[in-house]
C-alpha cells in the first residue's frame, strides 16, 4: 500500500512514528536514502526491529543481513511495516521490501512524501494476476487502521513481604484501593491457574523430581512479572493455589526462599536489550538462560520440537518439565527455531535448536562462549538462579494426613 504526503507535513512522520510498537506488531522504519540505500536497507530494517546499530558487523553477520531481516519480521510477528521516505528509495528496494513483507505475512505501507512514486517503484508492487492494483491513499488513512500506541499502565505497587497465608489480607490493609485492585487481579488469576497445576505435581510418571516439577510451576507463574513486587505477588498466589489443593510449598526451605527474593527474570529493559542482538542463536540462548536457569549443556540438548508456540507465548519442554516464555520475550527463541527449522510444523523436527554452521549440535563450552559474548554485547547478566527446588520443599498434605492417622 502506498501512502501519500504531498505536503511533506511534520505531522505525517510524527503521527506514523508514534504508532511504532514492536510488542503490538507495528514497526516503523526510516531507511537511509540515496544510492547506498539498497545495501543498507537490511540494517535499517533490523534497527527498526530493535537491533543495535551496527549489530550485523559486530556479530559478524553482514552477509546474512537481508535473510535476518526477513527472519526477525516473522519471529517478532510483525503485522504492519511502515517505511517512511520511501520515495527516496530505488525501485529495487521497493521490490526487496515487498518480497520480505509477503514472505513474513506482513502488510507493507510505503510512505511517499512530495514527489509521486515512479513507474518503476509502482511496478515493484504489482499485485498477483487477476487482482487490480491498489491506488495510493492519504497517509492519514493508515492511522485509522494501525493499532494505537499501547498503554503501559501504572507501575506495580510495592507489596508487603509476608508469608502466603497473610499476603492478601496484608496487601488489602496496607495498599490504597486502586493499588490493591491492581495487585489482587494478578493474585487471583495466578492462584486460580496454580490450582490447576496440583494434579501434574502429584504425577510421578516423568523423569523430573517433585522439586523440579514444582520449580517449573513457579517459573510458569512468575515469568510474566516485570518487577520484584510482582514476582512476590505471583509467588504467594502460586503457594496459596497449591495449598488449596493440598500441596504445601515450604517457604522455610532455603531454595524456596530464593524464589521470594528473585528479581524479575525478563523485565522490560532486559527484553529490549535481548532484542538488540541480531544473531538468533545468541539471543535465544540468553533468553532461555535467564528465563529458566538452564546450564549450557542443557541448552545444547534442546531440539526444535521442544518449543511450542501459542498466543500466550512459548512453552519449552525439557527434562520432563515445561517452562514458559511470555509473548513479549518469545521473539528471540522463535527466531532461533525459524533459523533452524524454517517455516511450517516443527513439532516433529528433532534438529538441535543450537547448532554450528555444519549442523552439528553446539557443545556446552561453545554455548557458554556464545552466551557470554552475547550478554556482554547486549549489556545483560546471566546470573539467574536455576529453576530448581529440593524435593522436600513440596509436601503433599494428603500423604501427611494419612501418615498421622
Amino acid at each position: 500500500m502506498v501512502l501519500t504526503d504531498p505536503g511533506d507535513s511534520p505531522g505525517c512522520v510524527a503521527g506514523l512514528t508514534a504508532r511504532h510498537d514492536l510488542g503490538r506488531g507495528v514497526v516503523v522504519c526510516l531507511p537511509q536514502p540515496g544510492p547506498g540505500a539498497a545495501p543498507a536497507l537490511a540494517g535499517d530494517l533490523l534497527i527498526a526491529l530493535g537491533k543495535f546499530p551496527g549489530a550485523l558487523a559486530a556479530e559478524h553477520l553482514s552477509r546474512r543481513g537481508r535473510e535476518l531481516a526477513g527472519l526477525w519480521l516473522r519471529a517478532e510477528q510483525v503485522h504492519d511495516l511502515v517505511v517512511l521516505r520511501a520515495d527516496r528509495l530505488p525501485a529495487r528496494c521497493w521490490t526487496s521490501l515487498a518480497t520480505l513483507a509477503a514472505a513474513a505475512g506482513t502488510r507493507l505501507w510505503l510512505v511517499v512524501h512530495r514527489a509521486a512514486a515512479s513507474p518503476g517503484q509502482l511496478a515493484a508492487l504489482a499485485p498477483p494476476a487477476g487482482r487490480p492494483p491498489a491506488g495510493p491513499r492519504p497517509w492519514r488513512a493508515a492511522l485509522a487502521i494501525l493499532p494505537g500506541p499501547g498503554n503501559t499502565g501504572p507501575a506495580f505497587p510495592a507489596v508487603p513481604d509476608v508469608e502466603f497465608p497473610l499476603f492478601r489480607a496484608a496487601a488489602r490493609r496496607l495498599l490504597d484501593p486502586a493499588a490493591f485492585a491492581h495487585v489482587d487481579a494478578i493474585y487471583l488469576d495466578t492462584r486460580a491457574r496454580a490450582r490447576a497445576c496440583a494434579a501434574p505435581l502429584r504425577h510421578e510418571g516423568t523423569a523430573a523430581s517433585s522439586g523440579e516439577r514444582a520449580a517449573a510451576v513457579l517459573q510458569q507463574h512468575t515469568i510474566d512479572a516485570a518487577s520484584a513486587g510482582e514476582v512476590l505477588t505471583r509467588m504467594r498466589a502460586a503457594q496459596a493455589g497449591l495449598f488449596a489443593e493440598g500441596l504445601l510449598l515450604d517457604p522455610s526451605v532455603h531454595a524456596a526462599r530464593g524464589w521470594r527474593n528473585n528479581q524479575p527474570r525478563l523485565d522490560d529493559a532486559t527484553v529490549t536489550r535481548l532484542r538488540g542482538l541480531a544473531d538468533p542463536a545468541a539471543a535465544a540462548a540468553i533468553t532461555l538462560t535467564r528465563a529458566t536457569g538452564m546450564r549450557p549443556d542443557q541448552l545444547g540438548a534442546l531440539r526444535c520440537c521442544d518449543v511450542n508456540d501459542s498466543e500466550a507465548g512459548l512453552s519449552v519442554r525439557t527434562r520432563g518439565v515445561t517452562y514458559r516464555l511470555p509473548a513479549r520475550a518469545a521473539g528471540p527463541v522463535r527466531a532461533a527455531v525459524l533459523d533452524r527449522a524454517g517455516i511450517g510444523d516443527v513439532t516433529a523436527n528433532r534438529e538441535p535448536l543450537f547448532a554450528g554452521a555444519a549442523g552439528a549440535q553446539l557443545t556446552g563450552r561453545q554455548l557458554h562462549k556464545l552466551c557470554s559474548q552475547g550478554a556482554a554485547w547486549a549489556g545483560v547478566t546471566l546470573s539467574c538462579s536455576p529453576c530448581w527446588l529440593p524435593d522436600h520443599a513440596v509436601t503433599d498434605l494428603r500423604d501427611a494426613a494419612r501418615a498421622v492417622s
